[in-house]
């Protein structure tokens, strides 16, 4: 994780030493309150300015008026939080970090967890996976052949719940995978349209889920924590609060994976490093808990009773009261009785007890015994084992509240024959030092978040550099296609005008056409019209085609009535009947008929006579085109003749 907003030239501790606002603080509480997302205990320089940057983009201006704004739009509150949360990872980011934790400390854990099969892991602050899938990479190239045999639980959480829905999805563009071992991008990967998907039997491993670290519960017993640049963004205060949970979280003897600025668990005894350089660190269970303190010793060993030389002012030479007195560090010698015999001015100093008030008193009744924590175990084992034991960097408060950092040497006393005579402590004030080094760590946190920053802001410039590029190379696409379209319309224009040309031409040649062919139809039609037997034409299906005037006359039925009817449905007379038969011998044979004369009667009841004479009309290839049929009046029928 990290931001990118321009630092100012002056160090940021100056912005957090300033008062801080109330309105900052009110707009804090409301996130807190109403939204759930608890940014107090954020570092208020870096989170005032990714505020800040979030106003800038909705035009507010104060704290207070920001507060307005979240009430009165619904999704702003998730917006400020996507500018908040500094979402920047990649694969395997620090490969030399990750190279440690491939070599040392999953083959440890996978060694532990033989008897179980089970491993559990835990990536806080995961974003949007990468993180989380580079350790299941390495975890299936550690395990195998015997992947299947382990149950593997990745557990991976954050709270932006848009950065959880990229990790679930596990689909990532090829860019991102760049910093991927090529084989091992082709081994856990596939593509999946434009981009490339996790295989899925790693996928599985890994369960995301939105966790808060400053107030859900820790998960527990995990053999791995990561939590990579995290801790920065987190006041002092905060962070002593969070390390604990993470020393709970992991297993005796798990290992916690922290980001290169987060120092503060190199201080715990808890913890040896395994990489300091990387902040990898193994939980252990310290030497000196209480719980292990063995038995104290007697009072007196042997029958021998030991009594310091200066365990009585009065019987020493003052000039070596006077070289006890002018030493730096604080001198306390217990006798085999607790009793404490020797006090200095150093002591009286670091430890603020006169030395006539612990003079003569059982160590285990001075308050120092229990303010220093571990310090009454370490002088029982010191007084059992009588191996000398130290402890670096002890801190413990003062009376006015301040922190003292002292370095102890505990030893064993003996006397002149060799016997266990009593416990000499010895204190050296590095408090100076102690606040220098608190102060390098607090500078290298805030140096090391802006750090971050300027990397954040680096890349989401490449990022926005890249949108823009691809935008260009879309619009260059888009503006040679309609270049290519405009071109082709052209042409198209240019070939339909070619084609309306063709068309005009083809049209007048229609119509020339389709005069002539109107004269020939006048012509054809005054020619049959013109001959004195009635002539019609019928179609294969005994459709009337053709009807002149002299049919019309014959049988008195007009020719726009005839036209277009089935001849044996014409009203007609007897004529239609008659003519029924021959009619189909013409179509079957394509031979020719004849009806002889036969009488007919017409509308008005005159009675006629007529031949009728049928003749089958042919194609060149012999295909029947239709039956030509002609009727020659015969004038009036005589009465009473058939």
């Amino acid at each position: 994780m990290s931001d990118g907003d321009d630092l100012e030239s002056e160090d940021v501790a100056a912005d957090e030493a300033l008062p801080p606002d109330p309105t900052f603080t009110l707009l804090l509480e409301k996130l807190h309150t109403e939204h759930n997302f608890d940014f107090r205990q954020y570092k208020e320089a870096s989170l005032q300015r990714r505020i800040k940057r979030r106003m800038s983009q909705v035009h507010v201006s104060r704290f207070d008026e920001y507060a307005k704004y979240l009430d009165q739009h619904a999704g702003e509150h998730a917006a400020l939080l996507d500018v908040i949360l500094i979402n920047v990872t990649r694969f395997f980011r620090d490969a030399e970090a990750w190279g440690i934790v491939r070599d040392r400390v999953l083959p440890s854990v996978i060694r532990e967890a033989a008897g179980t099969r089970m491993l559990r892991f835990w990536s806080a602050g995961c974003s949007s996976g990468e993180e989380t899938y580079s350790l299941a990479i390495l975890l299936a190239e550690a395990l195998g052949e015997e992947r299947d045999r382990y149950d593997v639980k990745i557990y991976a959480t954050d709270i932006d719940e848009d950065a959880l829905t990229t990790a679930r999805a596990g689909l990532y563009r090829l860019e991102q995978l760049k910093d991927v071992d090529r084989q091992l991008a082709d081994r856990y990967f596939f593509p999946d349209g434009q981009a490339f998907r996790i295989r899925r039997d790693v996928r599985k491993w890994c369960i995301f889920g939105r966790h808060d670290l400053t107030q859900d519960a820790p998960l527990s017993h995990i053999d791995l924590l990561i939590c990579r640049n995290v801790l920065i963004y987190f006041d002092s205060d905060l962070q002593a609060r969070l390390l604990p949970r993470f020393q709970y979280a992991t297993r005796n003897d798990g290992y916690l994976f922290l980001g290169r600025s987060e120092s503060l668990l190199s201080r715990s005894r808890r913890v040896v490093p395994v990489d300091f350089k990387w902040r990898i660190f193994q939980r252990i269970t310290p030497s000196g808990d209480e719980g292990g303190v063995p038995a104290l010793l007697r009072e007196e060993r042997n029958g021998h009773a030991f009594r310091p030389r200066d365990a009585a002012r009065a019987e020493q030479p003052p000039v070596f009261a006077a070289i006890l007195d002018s030493l730096s560090a604080a001198l306390v010698v217990i006798d085999p009785s607790e009793t404490i015999v020797t006090w200095n001015a150093a002591a009286e100093t670091v430890f603020e007890i006169p030395a006539d008030s612990a003079l003569g008193k059982k160590f285990r009744d001075l308050d120092i015994s229990y303010r220093i924590e571990g310090l009454r175990a370490r002088v029982e084992e010191v007084r059992n084992t009588h191996a000398r034991s130290e402890m670096a960097d002890v801190v413990f408060a003062r009376r006015s509240g301040d922190m003292m950092h002292v370095n102890l040497g505990i030893l064993a006393l003996s006397d002149a024959e060799g016997h266990f005579g009593g416990v000499l402590v010895m204190a050296d004030d590095i408090s100076e030092h102690g606040r220098l080094r608190d102060e390098l760590d607090r500078q290298t946190e805030q140096s090391a978040t802006a750090n971050e920053e300027l990397q954040s802001t680096n890349e989401e410039l490449e990022t926005t550099n890249e949108e823009l590029q691809s935008t260009n190379e879309e619009l260059e696409t888009t503006n040679e296609e309609l270049q290519s379209t405009n071109e082709e319309l052209e042409a198209t224009v240019e070939e339909l005008q070619s084609t309306n040309s063709e068309l005009g031409a083809l049209n007048g040649e229609l119509e020339r056409r389709t005069a002539e062919l109107n004269r020939a139809d006048a012509f054809q039609r005054g020619v049959l019209d013109g001959l004195h037997p009635g002539l019609f034409v019928l179609d294969p299906d005994f459709n009337v085609t053709h009807w002149n005037n002299a049919a019309a006359r014959i049988w008195g039925l007009r020719t726009e009535a005839a036209v277009g009817r089935e001849f044996f449905s014409l009203p007609i007379g007897e004529v239609a009947r008659l003519a029924r038969d021959p009619l189909h011998r013409v179509k079957e044979t394509r031979n020719s008929e004849r009806l002889p004369a036969f009488t007919y009667a017409l509308p008005g009841g005159e009675q006629r006579r007529a031949a009728l004479e049928m003749a089958a009309i042919l194609s060149p290839i012999g295909e029947l085109l239709g039956i030509l049929g002609m009727a020659t009046d015969m004038g009036t029928a005589e009465p009473g003749r058939a």
